[in-house]
């Protein structure tokens, strides 16, 4: 009598074979990084990696990272988000109008990542109730978030005052501790309990499993549905805290606040190692990629090549992972 697989068995040896290919991505993408840090500093002279230029650059990392960060697992579940610039700008407005009304700052921050909560879930529910594809589904909701921005503030920026009586939130959000930004250390500590979760808990073992093969992970007994809301709901939430985070920092809102955020986004996710078909990601390498994305603007502009050139070299870079992670994926097949 044949033995077979039980589908806990087969589960766990899919996630080893995926977490040894994401160990050697993420390998990679770190070597990629150190070569982008010693290209920098050779042609911006060191004035790159001073101490008030780094805690810029770590900064802009944090706030592309989280949303990073939420679009790693939802693409690892096999769906997209293009909608997460609009969520995110959503969020900083919700916050900013709250700030600006004199609401508790704490509270007016859990009542805008609430709405990014709200707003995944809507993009979750009718992408699997409806069995629409996500891309054309968030696609319509990027559009349709972004004019009601445009219809609440009428193109006119939103600037407040609050933290003149509210400084500690203030810096619990975007001070400083010590020379270490503080965006940077929400960005390590959401980052560690995301990783721990998708590589040792149940729910990233399902995650996984759904972005691998669908159908498997349903006769598996997995509610697939389910993982896939709550994915586009974490998405969410990482989204619009992001846009409190910065809102926050920069004391105004701006209609056009996070319009490039998801496109970037999905190339961290992409040169961290995430596929496009789901099943394979680490939220290490995503992180890893927003660092590339961050160091490959800020080293053009202060290398003096300028930023029209930014593009240019942000598509060659993603072009080449997609072709690395290509061969990988033939390899393991």
């Amino acid at each position: 009598m044949n033995e077979k697989n039980s589908p806990q068995e087969i589960n766990i040896k899919n996630k080893n074979i995926f977490g040894k290919i994401g160990a050697i991505r993420e390998i990679i993408i770190f070597g990629l990084t150190l070569a982008l840090f010693l290209v920098f500093f050779f042609t911006t002279r060191g004035v790159m990696f001073n101490v008030q230029s780094l805690q810029i650059i770590f900064v802009a990392v944090s706030e592309l990272g989280l949303v990073a960060i939420g679009i790693t697992m939802l693409m690892i579940s096999g769906e997209f988000d293009l909608s997460v610039g609009s969520i995110s700008a959503m969020g900083a407005l919700v916050a900013a109008k709250l700030y600006l009304s004199g609401m508790n700052p704490f509270i007016a921050c859990v009542i805008a990542t609430v709405v990014g909560v709200a707003l995944g879930g809507f993009n979750g529910l009718i992408t699997v109730k409806f069995k629409l594809p996500s891309f054309i589904v968030t696609l319509a909701t990027m559009i349709g978030f972004r004019g009601l921005i445009y219809v609440i503030t009428e193109g006119v920026p939103v600037g407040f005052k609050v933290f003149d009586t509210h400084p500690f939130f203030e810096k619990f959000l975007s001070g400083k501790l010590g020379p270490i930004p503080v965006p940077l250390i929400w960005l390590t500590v959401i980052t560690i309990i995301v990783a721990l979760i998708l590589n040792y808990h149940r729910f990233g073992n399902h995650v996984f499993a759904v972005g691998g093969n669908r159908e498997t992970a349903r006769a598996m007994g997995i509610n697939t549905d389910k993982i896939k809301i709550l994915c586009f709901m974490i998405s969410g939430f990482l989204a619009a805290f992001a846009g409190v985070m910065r809102v926050t920092r920069v004391r105004s809102f701006h209609s056009l606040q996070g319009d490039q955020v998801a496109l970037l986004a999905i190339a961290a996710a992409v040169i961290g190692g995430t596929l496009l078909t789901g099943g394979v990601g680490t939220i290490i390498g995503a992180v890893l990629g927003t660092l590339v994305i961050v160091l490959v603007e800020y080293g053009l502009i202060m290398s003096g090549v300028g930023a029209y050139m930014y593009n240019v070299v942000l598509g060659g870079v993603i072009i080449s992972v997609v072709i690395l992670n290509n061969v990988f994926e033939q390899r393991r097949k």
